[in-house]
């Protein structure tokens, strides 16, 4: 078998186990496992084409010739990331029923993002909502001043908002979210568990509904709208830097990067991912 083979291989197993596999029990994770491999085969994955990815950069068409933006270089290297301050407002997508037809997906979905947050900024990373509603019926926001990220939505018939918040680690004696940060959150509608990745923190997982039931889920109506960075009304804007906006029509039952170690407050070295 030549070398080509070789590291093609455990890049398409790895892509058909993610699309046959079972939800991931919360007690058998890569979390707590000595055995488990931390090393995902294309450590790059997050940036790179991953399948069937909407990716919301490419979407919008950002470019650093629009007003508010800035070509930066980013953690993974040879992939464009793009610095975001006022003015530049793009809302909302121009496409968003290709966003909400991938969070109505049977089975589930996910978020991925790989950012760098503005000092003291409160920013919406994603939102769906109805036109002319606040509420939403799914948003991820994120405080870098109080060190949570947020995550709001509806699960069907309930009307009340649902929130869980995550405590970001501090491991920027400024601000939490000043360095690059690697999240992704799962939405699985087969168990009925939400699951949150960061960088190279223990998984997080929470129920979609307070009760527990399983057969919880976010339907998106067709006529909603997705905004990137901002809330209606242009609030809650992020400011900062992205590399990585992409919604997955599946669960990630594992991380998209790799990691030295998987554990709380670990030194300064194997906190951010490998590359």
């Amino acid at each position: 078998m030549n070398r080509l083979s070789l590291t093609v291989i455990p890049w398409v197993v790895w892509w058909c186990l993610v699309g046959v596999a079972s939800a991931v029990n919360p007690a058998e994770n890569e979390i707590d496992s000595e055995q488990h491999d931390t090393h995902h085969p294309n450590p790059k994955a997050p940036a790179s084409e991953l399948f069937a990815e909407v990716d919301i950069l490419k979407l919008i068409n950002v470019t650093a010739k629009d007003p508010g933006v800035s070509l930066i270089e980013g953690p993974i290297s040879k992939f464009p990331a793009y610095k975001f301050r006022l003015p530049y407002g793009n809302v909302p997508l121009p496409s968003s029923s290709v966003v909400t037809s991938v969070m109505n997906n049977t089975n589930g979905f996910t978020v991925v993002f790989v950012i760098r947050q503005q000092k003291n900024n409160l920013g919406t990373l994603l939102s769906v909502n109805s036109p002319g509603r606040i509420t939403p019926w799914f948003q991820l926001t994120s405080n870098s001043r109080t060190g949570i990220l947020s995550l709001k939505y509806r699960i069907d018939g309930s009307n009340k908002p649902r929130q869980l918040d995550w405590e970001l680690p501090k491991h920027h004696r400024k601000s939490p979210l000043a360095a690059w940060k690697w999240i992704s959150v799962s939405v699985d509608f087969r168990t009925g568990f939400v699951r949150f990745d960061m960088d190279c923190q223990p998984s997080k997982f929470d129920h979609l509904d307070p009760s527990g039931r399983e057969d919880s889920r976010i339907t998106i109506p067709q006529e909603a709208l997705v905004y990137f960075r901002q809330e209606p009304g242009r609030k809650k804007i992020f400011l900062g830097s992205v590399q990585v906006a992409k919604v997955l029509p599946y669960v990630v039952d594992g991380r998209l990067w790799s990691c030295l170690q998987i554990a709380d407050n670990l030194a300064p070295e194997f906190r951010k991912p490998l590359m």
